[in-house]
């Protein structure tokens, strides 16, 4: 035994790098015999041989024996491993079972190496082979008959994982042959068990086999459609309902998946049953309340779907109603985030919140409200969700809204959330052309515009009325449509950034200017062209003046984006018309807050101020101060004339600013209101 120990030692090391499995024989029962290496070759039958006698008369040898090849004097196979096995088949022969040509499947250890570790391996038969082979042996245990416990006992396997492998020994045999190959995994086999078709079962495993096998077509055709436990409409009626409702819930035999809801109608039904409470409550509110099973509907018949929200468009009195709902939705789901969704009376406590979502949902519109909700299963929050839809606006709704447009003198006159009547009413134009063709069509009207463009262009008091028109259609009016439909192909835009209001006395005055005038537009009941047309000169330069004015943008986001031509026409314009900001405004509480303390020292120092207090004041004190002192001299910044360079580091922050100069400035570029 020591030289043996040796060798081994000796061999495992030579064979490390490369070990060689051993080969499968078919040998005669007659042709195999005991070896005297086998660590129990000496012993007689134990009691248990005659039951694995039994299970081989089932189910064959499961466990194939480790051979050698016999030597002079030996039978032709002499096994290393099996010796009760061999015994149990020689049971078999003389009971007349089995002759000497019986033939068992074995295991041949040719190297020295390989004798050895099957000499020194545990002699026990309760270790498969490969679990392929315990599911065959399985399937023939129940074709002779035998019951779970006796299949457990003769292969040591529990009898649960022996019910399970059982459902394993049903299916096709090219799912095992796949499984043995090692190109399934156990999950995935067990995959193949529960789909019924079994020629299908065989059509999938084949794909393994070719080496082109994806599971998630397996799990799709397994899991898809199944209703589970985990079914968003189950988080609200609970098993106690289902099963009361007579409902059905089948277990997964291996654990993997969850239980199965079996009749889903009955789970619906429940569900519906589960919302009514909801249902009651908004329908008492004045909505129309539509169940569905799940939330990816389009809006119900005579109804609207919400249209997208950009906050910079609602109004004041719209933003602080959407905030106030939203506050309202937060409190009242915090005060239920641990109501249990299966307590009775859970649907009747959610109806608030319901409420409060649709006042949420509401908030930003102007001509319409909300009508209709559509409930639905949801695995989130309370269980339920909701998604409403507004009420089109009636035909007095739309006629009072052109009439009362212009009375929010706080309201931006374009991009009003949910606004969609403009100023310029549109005249369907009278032309026959039926019969035409579209070539003719496009030659004829494009011969006339070239016409028009001739005889505009010889009456210059007639180009200046459609050229103010024009612009203001673009920046004085609301819904003035793309220039598709206008006929002059110049577009406007009017100054704005971000979200950020006017300043009184510049923007904000020009602003007012052009809402007085769009007010007296509308009371005119003319179209754009023939109103201007009305105006006197004077009026007419003027409004010329205040929309080309509106339209001028000279911000620069970055201190690496300095727009020099644009600077240069500023400078140029500015001197064309004489520009003094002072003669208008000082600097303000918003326009210091971005400075740093030295900058606000900096801008007393341009004025004269010599005020030792001055120096010791934090930054907010500092910025009040430094808004009276330019007041008090009518004063502004040199750095603010366009003929003048910039001056100042507008990098640079004092430690004492506590970083509150740099929050203002990244505020401003995000279009923020500045605060001081």
């Amino acid at each position: 035994m020591t030289d043996l120990t040796a060798d081994v030692s000796t061999s495992e090391t030579a064979d490390s790098v490369s070990p060689a499995p051993m080969a499968r024989i078919q040998v005669r029962l007659g042709d195999l015999g005991l070896a005297k290496e086998n660590l129990r070759f000496g012993e007689g039958a134990d009691a248990d041989v005659p039951q694995l006698a039994a299970t081989i008369r089932a189910a064959g040898v499961v466990i194939p024996p480790i051979v050698r090849p016999g030597r002079k004097g030996e039978d032709a196979f002499m096994a290393l491993d099996g010796r009760r096995r061999r015994m149990a088949l020689l049971l078999l022969k003389d009971a007349g079972d089995i002759d000497d040509d019986y033939v068992v499947e074995c295991q041949l250890a040719e190297t020295q190496a390989q004798q050895a570790a099957a000499i020194l391996l545990p002699n026990t038969e309760h270790a498969p082979v490969h679990v392929a082979d315990v599911i065959v042996a399985i399937g023939r245990f129940r074709k002779a008959r035998m019951d779970t416990a006796a299949i457990a006992r003769a292969l040591g396997y529990a009898e649960l994982e022996i019910k399970r492998l059982e459902v394993l020994s049903a299916v096709h045999p090219t799912v095992l042959k796949a499984l043995r190959a090692g190109k399934l995994t156990l999950r995935q086999a067990r995959l193949f068990a529960r789909v019924d078709d079994k020629k299908q079962q065989g059509q999938i495993a084949q794909t393994a086999l070719d080496g082109y096998f994806h599971d998630y077509q397996l799990r799709e055709m397994v899991e898809g459609g199944r209703a589970t436990v985990d079914d968003p409409r189950f988080g609200l009626v609970g098993l106690d309902r289902y099963v009361a409702a007579g409902g059905r819930v089948s277990a997964d035999l291996f654990g993997e998946l969850p239980d199965t809801l079996l009749d889903p109608d009955v789970l619906s039904a429940a569900w519906r049953e589960r919302v009514q409470p909801i249902v009651a409550h908004l329908t008492a509110e004045g909505l129309v309340v539509y169940l569905g099973v799940d939330g990816a509907f389009g809006a119900p018949e005579g109804f609207d779907r919400l249209p997208y929200v950009y906050r910079p468009d609602l109004t004041l009195a719209q933003a602080s109603a959407l905030e106030e709902a939203r506050y309202r939705v937060a409190q009242l789901s915090s005060a239920l985030r641990d109501l249990d969704p299966w307590a009775d009376d859970a649907p009747g406590l959610m109806g608030p919140v319901f409420s409060a979502m649709a006042a949420v949902a509401g908030a930003p519109l102007n001509r319409c409200r909300i009508g209709a909700v559509i409930l639905a299963p949801s695995a989130q929050g309370f269980g339920v969700a909701a998604s409403f839809y507004s009420t089109p606006p009636a035909a007095e709704d739309l006629e009072g809204e052109i009439e009362n447009e212009g009375e929010d003198d706080d309201t931006e006159v374009e991009g009003r959330y949910g606004r969609h009547a403009g100023d310029v009413e549109v005249p369907r134009a009278d032309i026959e052309v039926e019969g035409t063709s579209h070539v003719f069509h496009e030659t004829l009207t494009d011969v006339a515009t070239r016409g028009l463009i001739r005889d505009l262009a010889d009456d210059p008091s007639a180009a200046l009325t459609v050229l103010v028109a024009q612009l203001f259609k673009q920046m004085a009016l609301q819904s003035a449509g793309s220039l598709e439909e206008s006929a002059v192909q110049i577009s406007g835009v009017r100054y704005r950034r971000g979200s950020t209001p006017p300043i009184a006395a510049l923007d904000g005055e020009v602003k007012g200017r052009l809402d007085a005038r769009r007010a007296a537009y509308k009371a005119s009941g003319l179209r754009p062209i023939p109103w201007v047309e009305t105006l006197p000169h004077g009026e007419k330069m003027a409004l010329l003046a205040e929309l080309t004015a509106i339209s001028l943008n000279l911000r620069e986001p970055r201190t690496s984006m300095i727009r020099h031509a644009a600077r240069a026409e500023a400078g140029e314009i500015a001197a064309l018309c004489g520009a003094d900001l002072s003669a208008h405004w000082t600097p303000d509480q918003p326009y210091l807050a971005v400075h740093s303390k030295k900058q606000l020292l900096g801008l007393l120092d341009e004025m004269g101020v010599e005020d030792d207090r001055a120096r010791g004041l934090k930054k907010d004190p500092l910025v009040d101060f430094v808004v009276e002192a330019a007041a008090e001299r009518q004063w502004a910044p040199p750095a603010l004339s366009w003929d003048r360079p910039v001056a100042g580091d507008a990098d640079e922050v004092d430690a004492d600013d506590g970083g509150e100069a740099r929050a203002a400035e990244e505020a401003g570029r995000k279009g923020e209101p500045l605060a001081a």
